[in-house]
């Protein structure tokens, strides 16, 4: 455990009777394996953090941090593969781009898991700019066929009325 408070029963008198002041009163306890203790105990020898508390405190802040600017809580994988949430801080037209290939590449899928999938199969590499620059063209494309087409049923239908055609 990180802090050392005493371990006694404690009623509903003594939860009612104790005054809490603010937040800053407030303490939690964790359970860790050995491996993570050794894990955490390391970051502290590096000098990183000061002690474990002051670590454990940090890694909150970031956990609170990460979740109020909406991230999305990390789901297994199908397979049951354990995953790590890895935090990446993209310039804003960076994280257009990867959202942009997540609508119209991706079928619809997240930033998070864009940017994981790119991440994992490495096309990081294959320029996913020029990708989406691709869809957006085939869409401007279409958009442009699409008008063509009206036009010329809208043609079309005026040659009708005027008796040109359908004779």
């Amino acid at each position: 455990m990180f802090d050392k408070a005493p371990r006694r029963a404690t009623t509903p008198a003594d939860e009612a009777g104790r005054s809490r002041v603010g937040p800053e009163d407030e303490r939690i306890a964790l359970r860790c394996n050995r491996r993570e203790l050794q894990l955490l105990d390391s970051f502290v020898a590096s000098g990183e953090f000061r002690s474990r508390s002051e670590l454990m405190r940090a890694a909150l802040l970031e956990f609170l941090r990460a979740r109020s600017l909406g991230a999305a809580p990390v789901s297994p994988a199908a397979s049951g593969e354990r995953l790590v949430e890895v935090a990446v801080h993209l310039r804003p037209d960076e994280a257009e781009t990867y959202r942009a290939y997540g609508r119209m590449i991706a079928n619809g899928t997240e930033l998070a898991d864009v940017v994981a999938q790119l991440a994992r199969r490495g096309e990081i590499e294959l320029k996913v700019g020029e990708l989406v620059e691709r869809a957006r063209r085939s869409v401007r494309g279409a958009a442009e066929t699409e008008a063509e087409l009206r036009a010329l049923q809208e043609s079309g239908e005026e040659l009708s009325r005027k008796g040109v055609v359908g004779r």
